[in-house]
């Protein structure tokens, strides 16, 4: 009797105009620390943590579900703008090294899709793309243009914009950021922008 296999969630990046990148040593003890960031505050979602997997270009992690997938891309997308990583988020099966929890080493259909969306984002010119197995393939389609809408807007603010989001951000949901990677926090009354009354 065939046993049904079980399903992960697969996140692959690959970083945008890695090859024209300067300060790289800069860049990559960044990604490495906010990496390690989402991995300690989110470490109940992975199954196998984001890492590395060809230095700053590119890095793989395997969730349990998807609930935080886009959450923790657009994370790391904001903390290391203004460079950026194009990332596919595929639900699927895999079939070696599973047990190792090593996204380095793991591998089957699920990483293949992933793969795939990587190449035709980097043709489309997109940052998010998502299959995740919806009954309705058009579920999949509108959460990928949603995504990559989101990412243009931020993409148009400016620093002042920025500070502020993350501000409210914080103010909102005080335990969704780990606490080493959080902007400085301000008083209420030096809200950027804010006069006292």
């Amino acid at each position: 009797m065939k046993t049904k296999s079980k399903s992960f969630t697969i996140i692959v990046g690959d970083l945008v105009r890695s090859r024209t990148t300067s300060g790289r040593q800069q860049l990559s003890y960044k990604i490495r620390s906010e990496i390690d960031c989402l991995c300690k505050k989110f470490r109940r979602e992975f199954y196998a943590p984001l890492i590395l997997t060809r230095g700053v270009d590119e890095l793989s992690g395997v969730f349990k579900q998807t609930d935080m997938s886009y959450r923790i891309c657009r994370f790391l997308n904001e903390r290391i703008y203004p460079r950026s990583f194009r990332f596919a988020v595929a639900r699927g099966t895999l079939d070696i090294a599973i047990s190792s929890k090593d996204a380095r080493r793991m591998d089957g259909p699920a990483f293949h899709t992933a793969a795939d969306m990587i190449q035709r984002a980097k043709k489309g010119n997109f940052y998010y793309c998502f299959n995740l197995g919806f009954q309705f393939a058009e579920l999949d389609l509108w959460l990928t243009e949603s995504a990559n809408l989101l990412h243009i807007i931020r993409s148009g603010w400016s620093d002042h914009q920025r500070r502020v989001a993350q501000f409210f951000r914080i103010l909102q949901h005080p335990g969704t950021l780990p606490t080493r990677c959080r902007p400085r926090e301000r008083k209420p009354d030096t809200v950027p922008g804010h006069r006292p009354g």
